[in-house]
């Protein structure tokens, strides 16, 4: 690696932890010269003379200010499911009215499905299901988010960030 790479990285370190971050530069069997003179001392209540659990904690509050939100689910970590629209339950099983519990008659007087697209243009009006009694069958709890209607954003994991 290039010194000036190196001389940037010691640095860096300094910065952040200060000069006794860079301990770890001297050989292990010579101590640490430390200056005692009085102007090196910090006065009581002095907030320059920091200690270091003081520098961890402003390192720990650096890192986590660097997290980025999570784009796909707002830092909620959540997102609404896709197969039940996050109603947490399947359409029913109602062959008549597709689950949704009303028919369309059209203007032949003839019942048809409400998810028959082009039937909504042409119907007159809707009425209950006759065979289900507009209950839209037996309703199934929906399998991939498990009844909640809600899944684990797969981007950021549920944390919500990224």
């Amino acid at each position: 690696m290039e010194t000036k790479y190196l001389v940037g990285i010691l640095v860096m370190i300094v910065a952040i932890g200060g000069a006794t971050a860079c301990n770890f530069l001297l050989p292990v069997n010579e101590p640490v010269a430390q200056d005692k003179s009085p102007a090196s001392t910090p006065a009581v209540g002095n907030a320059s003379g920091g200690s270091e659990e003081q520098t961890q904690d402003t390192t720990k509050k650096t890192v986590q200010a660097q997290k980025v939100t999570c784009t796909k689910c707002g830092g909620d970590g959540v997102l609404t499911c896709t197969s039940c629209g996050g109603s947490g339950g399947l359409k029913g099983s109602c062959p008549t009215c597709g689950g949704d519990g009303e028919v369309y008659i059209d203007g032949n007087g003839n019942t048809n499905p409400n998810f028959v697209q082009m039937v909504k243009v042409l119907a007159c009006h809707t009425e209950t299901c006759p065979a289900c009694g507009g209950t839209g069958g037996e309703k199934k709890t929906c399998t991939k988010c498990g009844g909640d209607g809600k899944i684990s954003c797969p981007a950021c994991g549920g944390d919500g960030y990224t």
